[in-house]
């Protein structure tokens, strides 16, 4: 019981005494791209976790299927991060590798187990390959604590405790809308097979034939059908949004668990994540129609 005494207390101060060293990359920084991709990755790490959390409140259809969806695009994440760190290692380049690096060494023992699938790719080349991209030495350097965990235990973030801005960036989405409208006109028979094909093509929907008749034009009999479709028109927009760049600290809760069932969550130490936040300013760029 002493033992575990010690463990549990070593491990909560190795918590609280997570790393400064890491104050982030602003968007000017040609790591800035990658410094995004990374924390994206743990901030879905935390999303999975506070599903986790929902889910032993009670559990619905709606929410396991949003938590399973968001497991998925962590392992889609860790598994990009993963195979850039295997193939820069790959190339004899580590730059990539120290600026991952140097992250992951900023986070308390806990939060890193964000980064342990992607950590993972380089652990089984390492085992793989003939030569490996790093030695068992070098790779503890890089990722010191690589498998720690404390078990019977989850986590999730807590309350905002501060934050500290890190300038602003402007980042490009494309949007699309549709609008559709009914149309009901009269054309001769032989333009039948052109709706047809635009119906076939996704240019109209839902073409329907009402009726067929006979009309003298000019003295001229013409067969012709009275035809309804919806006309679908999309409308893509280009726009820049602009961003807040913050780095911000979370209280770090953790609970015992059993199955679904977690005991009292009480604050253990502190993470940080740095965030993209919309400032709600935007411009347009450009505009298309289909």
């Amino acid at each position: 019981m002493f033992k575990r005494s010690v463990v549990l207390a070593l491990a909560f101060g190795l918590v609280l005494s997570a790393a400064w060293g890491y104050d982030g990359y602003g968007p000017e920084h040609k790591h800035f791209k990658l410094q995004t991709q990374v924390f994206g990755m743990v901030n879905q790490f935390w999303t999975v976790n506070e599903l986790f959390y929902q889910l032993t409140l009670g559990q619905t259809p709606e929410l396991e299927a949003k938590y399973l969806k968001a497991c998925e695009i962590y392992e889609k994440q860790s598994l990009d991060l993963g195979k850039q760190l295997v193939g820069c290692l790959q190339d004899r380049n580590r730059e990539v590798l120290e600026v991952i690096s140097e992250i992951y060494r900023s986070f308390d023992p806990i939060s890193r187990q964000a980064f342990y699938p992607a950590v993972g790719y380089v652990k089984v080349a390492m085992v793989q390959e003939l030569k490996a991209p790093l030695s068992s030495q070098e790779f503890a350097e890089y990722f010191p604590g690589y498998g720690y965990a404390e078990p019977g235990y989850k986590y999730r973030k807590g309350r905002e405790l501060d934050r500290e801005p890190k300038g602003y960036t402007w980042q490009s989405e494309e949007q699309s809308l549709s609008t559709t409208w009914n149309v009901e006109i009269t054309v001769t028979l032989d333009l039948l097979n052109i709706l047809s094909s635009m119906a076939g093509a996704g240019a109209i929907k839902d073409l329907k034939v009402l009726e067929k008749y006979e009309v003298n034009m000019n003295g001229t009999p013409i067969f012709v059908a009275k035809v309804s479709f919806v006309r679908v028109k999309t409308i893509t927009t280009k726009t820049n949004r602009k961003f807040e760049v913050n780095k911000i600290w979370f209280e770090l809760l953790h609970a015992k668990v059993s199955g679904w069932t977690t005991g009292p969550w009480e604050v253990c130490g502190k993470t940080y994540e740095i965030l993209h936040e919309p400032t709600g300013e935007e411009v347009v760029t450009g505009i298309s129609a289909e």
